[in-house]
């Protein structure tokens, strides 16, 4: 057996030791030259430190007599540049030794070593980089990125042979996804620049066509505030991060899968947002934007990327009533715009709430929006709003639906709601009637029934209701035919109680007794329930309206004609004026000619008594609405009545 000989002057060269176990007399050398004066053979093998000799290469290949002058090259996994046979007469320069490529030489094709494979170090700064420069055993050596993903059939078996000086020298970038920037082979000869290796982008170079890496995914961050971002920032463990706002709906198609190269970490990469730039972003931890940039999502060093990845989610929107619930709404709106619409209108089908501004428009951001609201041309602009929590409103222009600071618009969004129709009935015999035509007429009416005293009736009605005004018919009501419930009230006119007419049919009188009533619900729901006259306790503001809405037809039966001519007579005894005065006798009079006139004349007189006896006495005029009390006076007196 020829001289074998390891090239290395390290006992511990791990080649050499596992080669040691094999053959005992192997040797080492540091030199070719050393390796000639040792050789006592004719032939003498050479072992290079970076090869694993094969466990079946038995270091017993013979070279024939007519081979003699050559060097016999062994296969190094797919080269020939591994296990070498020398022949001592023969002379090699430093040259071929180092590059291990010789002028005479053999390429036996017998696999006899693989080449030991390069170290790895997972790395992310330039000063790892050089350490692993001088850490590294192997001549070239891997570095994996902290922010890839090497993938799994990816084997770290590329080789470079030595007699390839060129590419011994350069940096191999392998592919990562779409780019090279992934894996690198980096050469121990030739270092890279502090800006090559930050950049990934490297002057000598050779792009690998092998898919060793993806990206690592960037992390993704679900804030809203500047002190979020920078919290975002500090926790990212990605060099770059995603920012979502919670005003974005993510496009369904968009996967967080964007890959940007090493060298392009100096921009925010702003995406697609409906028709803006103003949604999703990528984000430097490194380079951290101003308050107002991230406010506006206005970036001075930016890249606008053409790739939808949402779209703007529509603003909140609150349907209120009340001053409190507009504040409820201000702090817990999650949008900084959003859309109120007051109880009293409702929207049109054709109104989409699809108004949007781009966060780059600070100015349309700040302000309130104003649209248009049909039916009543004194209030044009008191409808649906668009407001920002920049500017809040204050109670009175919340309550007069009236920003200060405003824009208008004239695309017609609302209309004011119908006023909601409420009747109520105690124990009129017609009542069941009345409410049947009512509801055929007018089918949003409600009804009310058996509640005992005419204010607790109506309270009782105004909770029934959601629209600022409502109507009330009373149970012995007619409603005429042209008659329609459609009056709307602009806003500042919506603390008023308003009365028609009603035709009295036992003496013609038309004027507000039992006429239908607009009444404001939350003053309704507060009047004071101890006077005697329920409409004028409900409001200072009082209006009578001159057309007739109903019929009262109260002459149902003796009782019944009895007591509303006892309340109302009460009454007007008690107001004791030239005009309640006529009515009082119109009342007092008698017609025989009409269903229990008597009984009203009977009931009128007896009111009018009451009225001038009690006029100074709240207590006893308040009994004049609990019918309880009526129905006992009636039957206290009804035993003196003759026809």
């Amino acid at each position: 057996m020829y001289d074998i000989f390891v090239i290395s002057n390290n006992e511990n060269n791990a080649t050499f030791i596992k080669l040691k176990e094999r053959f005992p007399l192997a040797k080492l050398a540091t030199s070719w030259d050393h390796a000639k004066q040792k050789a006592f053979t004719k032939f003498f093998w050479i072992v290079w430190p970076d090869l694993v000799v094969n466990d079946n290469f038995n270091f017993d290949y013979q070279v024939s007599s007519w081979d003699q002058e050559y060097i016999h090259v062994f296969k190094n996994g797919n080269f020939f540049d591994g296990v070498c046979l020398f022949p001592k007469s023969k002379l090699v320069s430093k040259k071929e030794f180092d590059y291990r490529f010789f002028i005479n030489k053999k390429e036996i094709d017998i696999q006899a070593s693989t080449p030991i494979p390069y170290e790895k170090f997972y790395i992310d700064t330039f000063e790892e980089y050089q350490s692993a420069i001088i850490e590294s055993k192997t001549d070239m050596f891997w570095v994996i990125w902290n922010n890839i993903i090497v993938n799994s059939d990816f084997d770290f078996d590329y080789y470079i042979p030595y007699y390839d000086s060129f590419h011994k020298n350069i940096t191999h970038v392998f592919k990562n996804g779409d780019y090279y920037d992934g894996v690198c082979l980096f050469s121990k000869i030739a270092n890279v620049s502090e800006k090559e290796f930050s950049d990934r982008f490297f002057v000598n170079k050779k792009e690998v066509e092998i898919q060793a890496s993806t990206p690592r995914p960037f992390d993704i961050f679900y804030i809203n505030t500047y002190d979020e971002y920078l919290k975002s920032a500090n926790e990212s463990i990605s060099d770059m991060f995603w920012v979502v706002y919670n005003d974005l709906i993510i496009d369904p198609n968009f996967k967080f899968d964007y890959f940007i190269p090493e060298w392009d970490y100096q921009y925010i990469h702003v995406f697609k947002n409906g028709d803006y730039y103003d949604g999703v972003c990528l984000f430097s931890k490194n380079k951290l934007v101003s308050k107002r940039e991230f406010e506006n999502r206005f970036f001075v060093n930016k890249k606008e990327i053409d790739v939808q990845a949402s779209t703007p989610a529509k603003y909140n929107i609150f349907y209120i009533n009340t001053f409190d619930e507009y504040q409820i709404a201000l702090d817990t709106a999650s949008t900084d715009m959003f859309w109120i619409v007051p109880h009293e209108i409702e929207p049109l089908l054709s109104f989409k709430f699809d108004l949007y501004f781009s966060h780059h428009n600070s100015y349309d951001r700040r302000i309130n929006h104003v649209f248009k609201n049909i039916d009543i041309e004194e209030e044009k602009y008191n409808g649906i709003m668009l407001l920002s929590k920049f500017k809040p409103l204050s109670k009175r222009e919340f309550n007069y639906r009236f920003p200060i600071e405003k824009k208008e618009y004239s695309d017609v969004a609302s209309k004011l709601k119908l006023y909601d129709i409420v009747f109520i009935s105690y124990n009129e015999p017609n009542a069941e009637e009345n409410w049947k035509k009512l509801k055929e007429s007018f089918p949003r009416a409600q009804r009310i029934h058996g509640v005992k005293g005419i204010h607790n009736a109506h309270i009782a009605a105004a909770n029934l209701t959601s629209t600022p005004m409502f109507w009330v018919v009373d149970g012995d009501a007619v409603i005429e035919d042209s008659f329609d419930f459609s009056l709307l009230l602009p806003h500042w006119d919506q603390d008023t109680v308003y009365v028609w007419r009603s035709r009295n049919p036992i003496n013609n009188l038309e004027y507000g007794y039992g006429g239908v009533k607009l009444l404001p619900r939350t003053l309704t729901l507060n009047m004071d329930v101890s006077s005697v006259d329920m409409t004028t306790s409900i409001s200072k503001k009082f209006k009578a309206m001159p057309d007739v809405s109903n019929v009262t037809n109260f002459n149902t039966d003796p009782f019944s004609s009895w007591r509303s001519a006892f309340r109302e007579c009460t009454k007007l005894a008690v107001i004791n004026n030239a005009e309640s005065n006529t009515r009082l006798d119109a009342w007092c009079s008698l017609a025989n000619d009409v269903p229990y006139g008597f009984y009203a004349y009977a009931g009128a007189i007896a009111g009018r008594v009451y009225g001038e006896k009690n006029a100074s006495n709240p207590e006893a005029l308040a009994k004049i609405n609990d019918f309880t009390w009526l129905e006992a006076r009636w039957l206290a007196e009804k035993s003196q009545l003759s026809l």
